[in-house]
Protein backbone atom coordinates (compact mmCIF):
# COMPACT_ATOMS: atom_id res chain seq x y z
CA UNK A 1 0.00 0.00 0.00
CA UNK A 2 2.05 2.98 -1.32
CA UNK A 3 0.59 6.13 -0.74
CA UNK A 4 -2.96 6.46 -2.19
CA UNK A 5 -3.28 8.89 -4.96
CA UNK A 6 -0.85 11.21 -6.42
CA UNK A 7 -0.55 13.85 -4.36
CA UNK A 8 0.06 14.68 -0.69
CA UNK A 9 -0.84 17.32 2.21
CA UNK A 10 1.42 17.52 4.51
CA UNK A 11 0.66 19.55 7.77
CA UNK A 12 2.34 20.08 10.50
CA UNK A 13 1.18 22.37 14.09
CA UNK A 14 1.35 22.76 17.91
CA UNK A 15 -1.87 24.13 19.41
CA UNK A 16 -2.56 26.58 22.19
CA UNK A 17 -2.86 25.14 25.20
CA UNK A 18 -6.82 26.99 25.81
CA UNK A 19 -7.74 25.32 22.43
CA UNK A 20 -5.91 21.74 22.95
CA UNK A 21 -9.59 19.94 24.23
CA UNK A 22 -11.51 21.68 21.16
CA UNK A 23 -8.49 20.55 18.76
CA UNK A 24 -8.84 17.04 19.89
CA UNK A 25 -12.53 17.35 19.59
CA UNK A 26 -12.98 19.54 15.85
CA UNK A 27 -10.28 17.65 14.46
CA UNK A 28 -12.01 14.02 13.52
CA UNK A 29 -15.18 15.29 14.39
CA UNK A 30 -15.91 18.16 11.56
CA UNK A 31 -12.21 19.09 9.98
CA UNK A 32 -10.77 15.46 8.59
CA UNK A 33 -14.55 14.21 7.78
CA UNK A 34 -15.40 17.93 5.96
CA UNK A 35 -11.71 17.07 4.28
CA UNK A 36 -12.65 13.58 2.99
CA UNK A 37 -15.87 14.87 1.63
CA UNK A 38 -13.89 17.31 -0.78
CA UNK A 39 -13.98 15.29 -4.03
CA UNK A 40 -10.41 13.55 -4.90
CA UNK A 41 -9.63 13.20 -1.25
CA UNK A 42 -8.89 9.57 0.08
CA UNK A 43 -7.54 9.36 2.98
CA UNK A 44 -6.70 11.42 6.17
CA UNK A 45 -4.79 10.37 9.10
CA UNK A 46 -3.41 12.71 12.11
CA UNK A 47 -0.65 11.46 14.59
CA UNK A 48 0.76 13.17 17.49
CA UNK A 49 4.46 13.04 18.41
CA UNK A 50 6.84 10.15 19.85
CA UNK A 51 9.43 12.73 19.47
CA UNK A 52 9.53 15.58 17.38
CA UNK A 53 9.87 19.56 17.50
CA UNK A 54 6.06 19.99 16.88
CA UNK A 55 3.28 17.70 17.98
CA UNK A 56 0.68 16.68 15.33
CA UNK A 57 1.05 15.65 11.92
CA UNK A 58 -1.56 15.68 9.66
CA UNK A 59 -1.81 13.48 6.55
CA UNK A 60 -4.35 13.82 3.39
CA UNK A 61 -3.69 11.50 0.33
CA UNK A 62 -5.38 12.67 -2.49
CA UNK A 63 -6.16 11.36 -6.31
CA UNK A 64 -4.10 13.93 -7.93
CA UNK A 65 -2.49 17.21 -8.06
CA UNK A 66 -5.88 19.11 -9.26
CA UNK A 67 -8.07 18.59 -6.41
CA UNK A 68 -5.95 20.92 -4.46
CA UNK A 69 -6.63 23.55 -7.11
CA UNK A 70 -10.03 22.64 -7.70
CA UNK A 71 -12.87 25.18 -7.33
CA UNK A 72 -14.40 22.73 -4.79
CA UNK A 73 -11.46 22.49 -2.67
CA UNK A 74 -10.42 26.19 -2.88
CA UNK A 75 -14.25 27.01 -1.71
CA UNK A 76 -13.63 24.88 1.68
CA UNK A 77 -10.24 26.89 2.42
CA UNK A 78 -12.15 30.26 1.96
CA UNK A 79 -14.92 29.69 3.93
CA UNK A 80 -14.56 27.71 6.55
CA UNK A 81 -16.90 26.48 9.31
CA UNK A 82 -17.92 28.35 12.45
CA UNK A 83 -15.61 25.83 14.80
CA UNK A 84 -12.62 25.79 12.18
CA UNK A 85 -12.60 29.48 12.65
CA UNK A 86 -12.47 29.10 16.39
CA UNK A 87 -9.68 26.84 16.68
CA UNK A 88 -7.27 27.76 13.51
CA UNK A 89 -6.47 30.94 15.11
CA UNK A 90 -4.63 28.60 17.88
CA UNK A 91 -2.11 27.06 15.82
CA UNK A 92 1.05 27.08 16.49
CA UNK A 93 4.87 26.35 14.23
CA UNK A 94 2.33 25.80 11.34
CA UNK A 95 3.73 23.90 8.41
CA UNK A 96 1.92 23.05 5.22
CA UNK A 97 2.57 21.46 1.94
CA UNK A 98 1.13 20.31 -1.16
CA UNK A 99 3.01 17.74 -2.41
CA UNK A 100 4.09 15.79 -5.48
CA UNK A 101 5.26 12.21 -4.72
CA UNK A 102 8.29 11.17 -6.03
CA UNK A 103 9.02 7.80 -4.24
CA UNK A 104 6.22 5.50 -2.92
CA UNK A 105 6.03 2.20 -1.55
CA UNK A 106 3.89 0.17 0.77
CA UNK A 107 2.02 -3.03 1.63
CA UNK A 108 0.18 -1.26 5.30
CA UNK A 109 -0.01 1.99 6.68
CA UNK A 110 1.99 1.82 9.58
CA UNK A 111 1.13 2.84 13.59
CA UNK A 112 4.24 5.07 13.54
CA UNK A 113 5.78 7.53 11.09
CA UNK A 114 9.03 9.21 11.08
CA UNK A 115 9.17 12.54 9.12
CA UNK A 116 12.65 14.23 7.70
CA UNK A 117 12.08 17.57 6.36
CA UNK A 118 15.09 18.58 4.13
CA UNK A 119 15.37 21.46 2.43
CA UNK A 120 18.13 21.68 -0.50
CA UNK A 121 19.04 24.74 -3.06
CA UNK A 122 17.27 24.60 -6.37
CA UNK A 123 20.23 24.00 -8.53
CA UNK A 124 20.94 21.06 -6.53
CA UNK A 125 17.73 19.61 -5.96
CA UNK A 126 17.04 17.49 -9.11
CA UNK A 127 20.44 15.49 -8.51
CA UNK A 128 19.79 15.34 -4.88
CA UNK A 129 16.27 13.59 -4.93
CA UNK A 130 17.97 11.74 -8.03
CA UNK A 131 20.40 10.30 -5.41
CA UNK A 132 18.20 9.69 -2.41
CA UNK A 133 15.55 8.17 -4.79
CA UNK A 134 18.79 5.40 -6.62
CA UNK A 135 20.76 4.99 -3.71
CA UNK A 136 19.32 5.18 -0.36
CA UNK A 137 15.41 4.20 -0.15
CA UNK A 138 15.93 1.27 -2.01
CA UNK A 139 15.46 -1.97 0.06
CA UNK A 140 14.10 0.14 2.84
CA UNK A 141 10.36 -1.16 2.38
CA UNK A 142 12.12 -5.06 3.03
CA UNK A 143 13.69 -3.90 6.46
CA UNK A 144 11.66 -5.51 9.45
CA UNK A 145 8.45 -3.76 10.89
CA UNK A 146 8.97 -0.73 7.60
CA UNK A 147 5.30 -1.01 6.18
CA UNK A 148 6.20 2.38 3.57
CA UNK A 149 9.04 4.23 2.12
CA UNK A 150 7.62 7.83 1.01
CA UNK A 151 9.48 11.37 -0.79
CA UNK A 152 7.37 14.16 -1.74
CA UNK A 153 8.18 17.62 -2.39
CA UNK A 154 5.79 20.52 -1.61
CA UNK A 155 4.73 22.15 -5.04
CA UNK A 156 4.61 25.81 -4.93
CA UNK A 157 1.97 26.07 -7.14
CA UNK A 158 -0.36 24.67 -5.13
CA UNK A 159 0.42 26.49 -1.81
CA UNK A 160 2.78 29.19 -2.89
CA UNK A 161 -0.64 31.18 -1.16
CA UNK A 162 -0.62 29.35 1.59
CA UNK A 163 2.09 30.70 3.65
CA UNK A 164 2.45 33.99 5.95
CA UNK A 165 -0.75 35.09 8.01
CA UNK A 166 -4.12 33.13 7.32
CA UNK A 167 -6.75 33.29 9.65
CA UNK A 168 -4.80 34.48 12.24
CA UNK A 169 -1.95 31.62 12.14
CA UNK A 170 1.17 32.09 10.64
CA UNK A 171 1.65 29.24 7.73
CA UNK A 172 5.36 28.36 6.95
CA UNK A 173 5.95 25.72 4.08
CA UNK A 174 8.06 22.86 3.45
CA UNK A 175 10.89 21.64 0.68
CA UNK A 176 11.39 18.11 0.71
CA UNK A 177 9.67 15.36 2.93
CA UNK A 178 11.20 11.25 3.83
CA UNK A 179 8.45 9.71 5.53
CA UNK A 180 9.39 5.95 6.60
CA UNK A 181 6.20 4.69 8.30
CA UNK A 182 6.42 1.20 10.58
CA UNK A 183 4.39 -1.05 12.88
CA UNK A 184 6.74 -0.02 15.51
CA UNK A 185 8.48 2.71 16.91
CA UNK A 186 12.03 0.88 17.17
CA UNK A 187 11.93 -0.43 14.04
CA UNK A 188 11.57 2.87 12.54
CA UNK A 189 13.59 4.59 14.19
CA UNK A 190 16.59 1.81 13.41
CA UNK A 191 15.92 1.65 9.65
CA UNK A 192 16.17 5.59 9.89
CA UNK A 193 19.29 5.81 11.80
CA UNK A 194 20.82 3.13 9.36
CA UNK A 195 19.50 4.20 6.18
CA UNK A 196 19.33 7.79 6.37
CA UNK A 197 21.29 9.20 8.92
CA UNK A 198 21.26 13.23 8.85
CA UNK A 199 24.96 13.31 8.00
CA UNK A 200 24.63 11.15 4.83
CA UNK A 201 21.41 13.49 3.50
CA UNK A 202 24.50 16.46 4.60
CA UNK A 203 26.96 14.90 2.20
CA UNK A 204 24.08 14.19 -0.31
CA UNK A 205 23.13 17.95 -0.38
CA UNK A 206 20.87 18.53 1.81
CA UNK A 207 20.79 22.37 4.17
CA UNK A 208 21.69 22.30 7.76
CA UNK A 209 18.27 22.48 8.66
CA UNK A 210 17.52 18.96 8.94
CA UNK A 211 14.26 18.36 10.91
CA UNK A 212 13.34 15.01 12.22
CA UNK A 213 10.28 13.86 13.83
CA UNK A 214 8.92 10.53 15.29
CA UNK A 215 4.86 10.02 15.30
CA UNK A 216 2.47 7.82 16.50
CA UNK A 217 -1.31 7.27 14.94
CA UNK A 218 -4.14 8.57 16.29
CA UNK A 219 -6.40 7.72 13.99
CA UNK A 220 -7.44 7.37 10.27
CA UNK A 221 -10.66 8.58 7.91
CA UNK A 222 -10.46 7.19 4.94
CA UNK A 223 -13.55 7.56 1.83
CA UNK A 224 -14.34 4.27 0.86
CA UNK A 225 -15.90 5.16 -2.27
CA UNK A 226 -12.56 6.67 -3.78
CA UNK A 227 -10.41 4.23 -5.61
CA UNK A 228 -7.32 3.07 -3.48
Amino acid sequence: MALAGEALIAIWNDIAPEMREDFFEWHPREHMVERLGIPGFIRGRRYIAVDAQVEFLTLYEVANADVLVSDVYKTRLTNPTPWSTKTLPAFRNNVRGGCQIHYSQGYAMGGFIKTIRITTGNDSKASFIKHIVNNMLPGLIDLPRITGVHLVENDAALTGGNSGNQRGRVIQLPDLILMVEGSDEIGVSDACAQHLPEDALLRAGADDDVINGLYRLEYSIQNLLQPM
